[in-house]
């Protein structure tokens, strides 16, 4: 419950932090915020449940940045799985990898349901005196034109007409990947590789039980994780333009072309979810984070920053930038101190890269691997070497591990790992051939993921050189 004093100052502009959008990352930073002292208004456009089948997997790493902001209770309630690791999946053959350990205690993340959790963090910041909730539509930024700053939004409540104004030192857009406030903040572009396709299956006995699950081979990846005690969750990838769900058709595809790859245990509840055709398809979008410096907001989340979602790292990206950014914000003490605000928001933008580039990184590469047939198989026998061969990568993934040069020399290792398997027995000049064709296919993968990333001047010449030698 808000107290009258903080809402009404906040309704006549005298907030510390305005928040656009009440998702994963603005109500985890309104909440964070609100528990030490900041003044925040929280405004969100719907806040009934969302059904949604994006960010239902929390990897160990955003389990853990929950944890460091003193909010790992909004996971409890909620029916949430735990999840201990991965198993990859390619015909038949199935390889499990834990996640990794801290102080002799396996890590673990959590799946769930979306809209559940989602609730639980926008309770968690509705129980902070500091906070305001409010539901409406923002309509645009208001500005001091003169100052080259934004000091607030434009809203109309959901029960009312009227615009309203909300005035703040620092407005944080949060409202995730449709957002409407993005372009005047960032001069990024949006590209869309193709769709998932969600199917929630029921009763449904997993290979490996409390454990994310990869399904790799010649067509694309699809995945299975639990998120509840009876309900199992499967994201199908389809390439380029999203499918046509209606027809029997499609059914009939589906139980053929995926159904078929499915353990046996898992073919039953597969079957029933594709006979209630209660299909929810999302777009896999791309977006490098590339924002304007504009003092008075910054930019959150998918607003500014979205990856392929096949390693489920969205969440741990988005909770890594508000501990980042609110930490940050929390040193400032007076908001009046424009200059304070300007310079933690450069400081946030300048950092966060350093802590998420090898997760948005890692996310494409793999996609990009287990598409292409000669590096999947080779990433597959390199994983079941087993030892530093699985931990590295592991702790990439979880979100545990943010070492860059660490995710550079797994990638490579897979790529010469699969030139070497291509050339054995006898090195003929086919098979010189091929293994010359998988490393450039690993270069044409890396190559612009890193140049987006804010790479090193080594990597750079590194890159240079790669692209001489594998045109």
């Amino acid at each position: 419950m808000q107290t009258d004093s903080i809402s009404s100052s906040i309704k006549t502009g005298r907030c510390d932090v305005c928040v656009v959008g009440a998702g994963v990352a603005g109500a985890t930073l309104a909440a964070y915020l609100g528990r030490r002292g900041v003044r925040v208004a929280l405004i969100e456009r719907d806040l009934s449940e969302p059904k949604k089948i994006v960010g239902e997997l929390l990897q160990p790493g955003g389990v853990l940045e929950l944890e460091r902001m003193g909010l790992a209770s909004v996971l409890e309630g909620i029916d949430a799985q735990p999840v201990e690791g991965y198993a990859l999946i390619n015909d038949g053959v199935q390889l499990r990898i834990p996640y990794p350990e801290s102080s002799g205690k396996p890590l673990s993340g959590r799946g769930f349901r979306y809209g559940r959790f989602i609730q639980n963090l926008r309770r968690a910041a509705e129980d902070s005196p500091n906070v305001t909730v409010i539901e409406g539509r923002v309509r645009g930024f208001v500005e001091d034109v003169s100052a080259g700053r934004v000091v607030g939004v434009r809203y109309v409540e959901r029960t009312e007409n009227r615009e309203q104004a909300i005035l703040a030192p620092l407005t944080v857009v949060c409202d995730g990947c449709v957002s409407s406030l993005r372009n005047k903040l960032c001069n990024s572009e949006k590209k869309v590789s193709g769709y998932f396709l969600g199917l929630l299956l029921e009763d449904c006995r997993l290979p490996c039980p409390n454990h994310g699950h990869v399904f790799i081979g010649n067509d694309s990846p699809f995945l299975s994780y639990p998120v509840s005690s009876r309900h199992v969750r499967v994201l199908i990838d389809f390439p380029g333009r999203m499918p046509k769900l209606k027809g029997e058709a499609f059914g009939h595809s589906l139980l053929d072309q995926v159904g078929g790859r499915l353990p046996q245990e898992m073919r039953a509840a597969f079957a029933a979810a594709v006979a209630k055709r209660d299909f929810q398809a999302m777009p896999n979008i791309v977006m490098h984070a590339n924002p304007a410096q504009v003092p008075g907001a910054v930019l959150l989340g998918d607003s500014l920053n979205m990856r392929h979602p096949l390693t489920g790292g969205g969440m741990t990206v988005a909770l890594t930038d508000v501990r980042t950014l609110g930490n940050l914000l929390l040193q400032i003490g007076d908001f009046s101190r424009e200059e304070k605000v300007s310079e933690a928001v450069r400081s946030y933008y300048a950092y966060r890269h350093k802590l998420n580039a090898t997760i948005n990184i890692l996310a494409s590469a793999l996609y990009g691997v287990f598409t292409q047939p000669d590096l999947n198989e080779a990433c597959f026998a390199y994983l079941q070497r087993g030892g530093k061969y699985a931990a590295g990568p592991i702790a990439l993934l979880s979100g545990i591990s943010r070492d860059i040069r660490l995710l550079i020399r797994h990638f490579a290792a897979v790529a010469w790992f699969g030139a070497y398997r291509a050339v054995k027995p006898l090195p003929t000049p086919a098979r010189v051939f091929k293994a010359y064709c998988i490393l450039r296919q690993a270069i044409r993968i890396i190559d612009p993921l890193l140049a987006a990333e804010y790479p090193t001047f080594g990597t750079r010449m590194a890159l240079k050189l790669a692209r001489i030698v594998f045109p």
